[in-house]
């Protein structure tokens, strides 16, 4: 059972709360470049952590704290040394022998759990892992529940509640270090008063150091050799049998792939269900920000998609079949998931030939296909393959985010508050412009002097596409569609003459000849009229519905600042 992910996408506080939510046991691996931490967990309880800093011990943890002292901490250590293969975690060995009281390994515990949570939200980049067979941290962190009498099971959201507000504090003051959370510093060594006699060869047994054989000994033990945390180490034993020269291809595609830019894939959250690893890694390069995690565990995929959606992120499952084969497990699974989540797009990574499967799964649930790379089917093209399904998902990934529906109510939601942010009428008419805009492709803003219209401000009217200003006078009072506009009727069809002689005479025709014209209305009367078109392109769905409400909204805050000037000149 397996679930991981990246820190920065999914953090480390909603990854513990959902280990804490689905009730999991095992060890949570934090791996950044500053290096490696880790979580215990117990039936999603946290029981014990292992600090990043190999100082951060437990014992000297409570040392600091005062709840134990140094003589207590001694006599432990010489037990635990003494004690060969029935050696126990320090803070086991000083609750039996009377050192500390279990209430007070309770704040010792807490402090290093909180310390190690306060450290790991510091990592703007970094992976997160839980194995679920592995409950072994360092020995001197370590604290299992079932050795002890009494069970320890520290309350999971108030050490999140503590550490996030230890954080906050810590940041503010630019004290982010565990001496100024919990310990206190080793003093600095005194500076030698001046004129003090200088420490010689003799004094540090170094006299005959000339005289000492100079050879390089024959035998001594190898350092242990730390591998960086990267996609070919990760790979390392999935990809084993190809060719080297293979293999960097798929590790040159994945480090060439370009960063999904600011507002692709806008709020989307991708979910994988699959326990192969090359895949992971695939899709993790692939989705880049819009990645959350990868899971084999049913639990885990229901807590991230619930979790998603209360983030008013949409995900979007993933689901591996494996070789061929090896899906038909999966169909159930997918439709279980549908029931749970209507709405949720479930897409199948499969092998092409895997006829029996795409039968069946768009009944189950599936919204899409998408290839899969199979190693047992087509080993010698594994490397060509993985990276064309890589380019097939970045692909729909792309045109998904494009879809008008997907992005529409976080467009809606920007437009609205950018109206209510403005103070000054004009500016209030120009954020409506931009609004419409972002549907059609030319607009112009026409504000209503007496018995004209006079065009003040335009987008799209250039080649550059830019904001720029247009000359341009209408008359008003024939029965056209301009005074429709100004009797506070919204129209969006074919243009008409009175239209097509003063509009597209000024700033060209386009391509459709259906136009917007969109009123705005103040304390009862019209004062402005938003145009629009389609310019260069053949057209799409205005939502004009939508549009009409932002004109509304725009009316009411005008009138607000209006009346605010009236009440300031009083």
């Amino acid at each position: 059972m397996s679930f991981d992910g990246d820190l920065e996408h999914l953090p480390i506080v909603d990854v513990i709360q959902l280990l804490h939510a689905t009730g999991k046991s095992g060890t949570l691996t934090l791996k950044s470049a500053k290096g490696e931490s880790q979580l215990a967990f117990v039936d999603g309880f946290v029981v014990s952590a292992n600090h990043v800093n190999n100082s951060v011990r437990i014992g000297q943890i409570m040392l600091d704290m005062g709840l134990i002292t140094k003589e207590d901490l001694d006599l432990a250590l010489k037990e635990q040394r003494s004690a060969g293969s029935q050696r126990k975690p320090i803070i086991q060995t000083l609750i039996e022998g009377g050192g500390v009281k279990t209430s007070d390994a309770y704040k010792g515990l807490e402090a290093l759990i909180e310390m190690t949570i306060v450290e790991v939200l510091t990592w703007t980049k970094g992976t997160f892992s839980l194995d679920v067979n592995e409950s072994v941290v360092s020995d001197d962190y370590r604290y299992f529940p079932e050795q002890v009498k009494q069970e320890i099971h520290l309350n999971t959201q108030n050490l999140l509640m503590d550490a996030l507000r230890i954080y906050d504090e810590r940041k503010r003051d630019g004290t982010l270090t565990p001496e100024a959370m919990f310990g206190t510093a080793e003093p600095p060594m005194p500076e030698a008063p001046a004129g003090a006699a200088e420490i010689s060869a003799v004094d540090l047994g170094l006299e005959e150091l000339d005289e000492l054989e100079r050879r390089i000994p024959q035998h001594f033990a190898p350092l242990a050799e730390e591998l960086p945390d990267t996609p070919s180490n990760r790979l390392r034993d999935e990809l084993a049998g190809i060719p080297v020269e293979e293999q960097q291809l798929l590790f040159r595609y994945l480090e060439q792939l370009p960063q999904p830019q600011e507002g692709a894939f806008a709020g989307t959250g991708v979910v994988l269900y699959a326990t192969d690893k090359v895949l992971r890694e695939c899709v993790a390069a692939v989705c880049g920000a819009s990645f959350l995690c990868a899971t084999d565990d049913p639990s885990h995929v229901d807590a991230v998609l619930d979790q998603a959606l209360s983030r008013q992120r949409l995900p979007l499952l993933l689901v591996d079949a494996g070789e061929p084969g090896d899906g038909a497990a999966l169909l159930a699974f997918s439709q279980q998931r549908r029931e749970r989540h209507p709405d949720l797009p479930i897409v199948l990574l499969a092998s092409p030939g895997d006829y029996a499967l795409f039968a069946r799964a768009f009944d189950a649930g599936a919204s899409a296909f998408l290839p899969r790379a199979t190693r047992k089917e087509r080993a010698g093209s594994f490397i060509a393959d993985t990276i064309e399904s890589c380019r097939a998902l970045a692909g729909y990934l792309e045109k998904r985010s494009e879809e008008p529906g997907l992005a529409l109510l976080p467009r809606f939601r920007s437009s609205f508050l950018a109206l209510s942010e403005q103070r000054d009428p004009p500016e209030v008419t120009f954020a409506l412009l931009q609004a419409a805009c972002g549907f059609f492709k030319r607009g112009v803003t026409l504000v209503v002097v007496r018995s004209e219209l006079i065009a003040e401000r335009a987008i799209g009217a250039s080649d550059t596409g830019a904001v720029t200003s247009v000359k341009l006078r209408i008359p008003t009072g024939e029965p056209d569609l301009y005074q429709k506009a100004l009797e506070g009727e919204s129209y969006y069809g074919d243009a008409d003459r009175a239209v097509r002689e003063t509009m597209f005479s000024a700033i060209g025709a386009p391509a459709s000849s259906r136009i917007l014209l969109l009123p705005v209305r103040s304390f009862g009367r019209v004062i402005a009229v938003i145009y629009a078109d389609f310019g260069s392109s053949a057209g799409g769905d205005p939502q004009l519905q939508l549009l009409e409400i932002l004109s509304q909204h725009a009316g009411l805050i005008i009138d607000n600042v209006l009346y605010r000037k009236r009440c300031a000149q009083k």
